[in-house]
Protein backbone atom coordinates (compact mmCIF):
# COMPACT_ATOMS: atom_id res chain seq x y z
CA UNK A 1 0.00 0.00 0.00
CA UNK A 2 2.69 2.65 0.96
CA UNK A 3 4.58 1.91 -2.39
CA UNK A 4 1.40 2.18 -4.43
CA UNK A 5 0.80 5.96 -2.44
CA UNK A 6 4.45 6.43 -2.72
CA UNK A 7 4.31 6.35 -6.40
CA UNK A 8 1.13 8.57 -6.82
CA UNK A 9 -1.17 5.26 -7.65
CA UNK A 10 -3.05 5.87 -4.58
CA UNK A 11 -4.11 8.69 -2.56
CA UNK A 12 -5.77 8.83 0.24
CA UNK A 13 -8.57 11.54 1.40
CA UNK A 14 -8.49 10.71 5.72
CA UNK A 15 -8.92 14.18 7.82
CA UNK A 16 -6.22 13.55 10.28
CA UNK A 17 -5.80 15.74 13.08
CA UNK A 18 -1.88 16.42 13.39
CA UNK A 19 -1.74 15.73 16.90
CA UNK A 20 -3.28 12.33 16.92
CA UNK A 21 -0.87 11.24 13.83
CA UNK A 22 2.31 12.20 16.46
CA UNK A 23 0.70 10.48 19.35
CA UNK A 24 0.54 7.22 17.17
CA UNK A 25 3.60 7.61 16.07
CA UNK A 26 4.99 8.10 19.59
CA UNK A 27 2.89 4.92 21.13
CA UNK A 28 4.69 3.06 18.32
CA UNK A 29 8.06 4.10 18.84
CA UNK A 30 8.63 4.88 22.74
CA UNK A 31 8.46 1.24 23.97
CA UNK A 32 11.24 0.40 20.88
CA UNK A 33 12.87 3.14 21.99
CA UNK A 34 12.59 2.23 26.27
CA UNK A 35 14.05 -1.56 25.29
CA UNK A 36 17.32 -0.34 23.22
CA UNK A 37 18.01 2.45 26.27
CA UNK A 38 17.53 5.70 23.99
CA UNK A 39 15.85 8.03 25.09
CA UNK A 40 12.64 9.45 23.73
CA UNK A 41 11.20 13.32 23.69
CA UNK A 42 8.11 14.37 22.20
CA UNK A 43 6.59 18.36 21.80
CA UNK A 44 3.89 18.74 19.94
CA UNK A 45 2.47 22.21 19.55
CA UNK A 46 0.04 21.83 16.38
CA UNK A 47 -3.36 22.72 18.00
CA UNK A 48 -6.30 21.55 15.53
CA UNK A 49 -4.72 21.13 12.23
CA UNK A 50 -5.17 18.53 10.19
CA UNK A 51 -3.70 16.90 6.98
CA UNK A 52 -5.32 15.71 4.39
CA UNK A 53 -3.98 12.15 3.07
CA UNK A 54 -2.90 8.60 3.90
CA UNK A 55 -2.97 7.94 7.36
CA UNK A 56 -1.80 4.75 6.92
CA UNK A 57 1.27 6.09 4.50
CA UNK A 58 2.44 9.21 6.81
CA UNK A 59 2.42 7.19 10.15
CA UNK A 60 4.46 4.66 8.37
CA UNK A 61 6.90 7.06 6.72
CA UNK A 62 6.93 8.98 10.05
CA UNK A 63 8.23 6.11 11.99
CA UNK A 64 11.02 4.71 9.21
CA UNK A 65 12.45 8.19 10.38
CA UNK A 66 12.17 7.58 14.07
CA UNK A 67 13.36 3.91 13.54
CA UNK A 68 16.64 5.01 11.66
CA UNK A 69 17.05 7.93 14.58
CA UNK A 70 17.03 4.61 17.08
CA UNK A 71 19.46 3.00 14.82
CA UNK A 72 21.92 5.63 13.98
CA UNK A 73 21.91 5.72 17.97
CA UNK A 74 22.83 2.47 18.41
CA UNK A 75 26.21 1.98 21.02
CA UNK A 76 26.30 5.33 21.25
CA UNK A 77 25.89 6.13 25.16
CA UNK A 78 23.60 8.66 26.50
CA UNK A 79 21.69 8.74 22.78
CA UNK A 80 18.22 10.78 21.96
CA UNK A 81 16.11 10.40 19.90
CA UNK A 82 13.12 13.56 19.70
CA UNK A 83 10.11 14.28 17.52
CA UNK A 84 8.81 17.80 17.53
CA UNK A 85 5.78 19.03 15.35
CA UNK A 86 4.79 22.52 15.06
CA UNK A 87 2.09 24.52 12.56
CA UNK A 88 3.10 27.53 11.16
CA UNK A 89 0.42 28.82 8.93
CA UNK A 90 -0.60 26.30 6.55
CA UNK A 91 2.42 24.00 6.96
CA UNK A 92 2.87 20.94 9.66
CA UNK A 93 6.80 21.06 10.25
CA UNK A 94 7.43 17.63 11.78
CA UNK A 95 11.10 17.26 13.03
CA UNK A 96 12.64 13.64 13.83
CA UNK A 97 16.37 14.22 15.15
CA UNK A 98 18.71 11.75 17.06
CA UNK A 99 22.62 12.40 19.06
CA UNK A 100 23.96 9.69 16.92
CA UNK A 101 26.78 9.77 14.84
CA UNK A 102 25.73 11.87 11.63
CA UNK A 103 25.87 11.59 8.29
CA UNK A 104 28.94 12.09 6.06
CA UNK A 105 28.12 15.06 3.48
CA UNK A 106 28.96 12.70 0.47
CA UNK A 107 25.93 10.32 1.98
CA UNK A 108 23.87 13.04 2.68
CA UNK A 109 23.75 14.12 -0.73
CA UNK A 110 22.14 10.16 -1.97
CA UNK A 111 19.98 9.28 1.42
CA UNK A 112 16.70 9.52 -0.12
CA UNK A 113 18.23 7.66 -3.62
CA UNK A 114 16.43 4.08 -3.85
CA UNK A 115 18.71 1.38 -2.57
CA UNK A 116 21.30 3.29 -1.78
CA UNK A 117 21.92 2.44 2.22
CA UNK A 118 24.94 2.72 4.90
CA UNK A 119 23.77 -0.21 7.03
CA UNK A 120 25.04 -3.71 6.22
CA UNK A 121 21.34 -4.62 6.73
CA UNK A 122 19.22 -2.03 4.86
CA UNK A 123 17.14 -2.34 1.58
CA UNK A 124 18.08 1.33 1.05
CA UNK A 125 14.25 1.94 0.38
CA UNK A 126 13.11 3.24 3.52
CA UNK A 127 13.77 7.50 3.02
CA UNK A 128 13.19 7.04 -0.33
CA UNK A 129 9.75 5.77 0.47
CA UNK A 130 9.31 8.46 3.03
CA UNK A 131 10.56 11.26 0.49
CA UNK A 132 7.69 9.70 -1.81
CA UNK A 133 5.04 10.25 0.94
CA UNK A 134 6.08 13.33 1.35
CA UNK A 135 5.69 14.75 -1.81
CA UNK A 136 2.69 13.02 -2.53
CA UNK A 137 1.17 14.77 0.15
CA UNK A 138 2.48 18.33 -1.38
CA UNK A 139 5.53 18.54 0.85
CA UNK A 140 9.23 17.71 1.54
CA UNK A 141 11.65 16.05 3.49
CA UNK A 142 15.39 18.00 4.80
CA UNK A 143 18.16 16.33 6.60
CA UNK A 144 20.52 18.46 8.62
CA UNK A 145 23.56 16.48 9.88
CA UNK A 146 26.99 17.03 11.63
CA UNK A 147 29.28 13.52 11.13
CA UNK A 148 29.70 13.12 15.29
CA UNK A 149 26.74 15.56 16.31
CA UNK A 150 23.55 13.71 15.40
CA UNK A 151 21.32 14.27 12.47
CA UNK A 152 17.78 16.17 12.25
CA UNK A 153 15.09 15.33 9.67
CA UNK A 154 12.12 17.56 9.35
CA UNK A 155 8.85 16.72 7.66
CA UNK A 156 6.87 19.87 5.79
CA UNK A 157 3.26 19.43 4.84
CA UNK A 158 0.27 21.29 4.13
CA UNK A 159 -1.90 21.59 6.77
CA UNK A 160 -5.10 23.42 7.39
CA UNK A 161 -7.59 24.01 10.90
CA UNK A 162 -9.88 21.80 11.82
CA UNK A 163 -12.34 24.88 11.96
CA UNK A 164 -11.65 25.79 8.38
CA UNK A 165 -14.78 26.40 5.77
CA UNK A 166 -14.73 23.18 3.85
CA UNK A 167 -15.16 24.59 0.27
Amino acid sequence: DVLLFARGESIGRDVIPAASLICEVAQTIAPLCQETGVSFGVACEVGDSIIIGSRKALGGALVNLLENAMQACEGRGAAEVSLEASCAGRELRIGVRDTGGGIAPDAQARIFEPFFTTRGQGTGLGLAIALGVARAHGGSIEVSSVPGQGSEFIMRLPCAAATDDKD
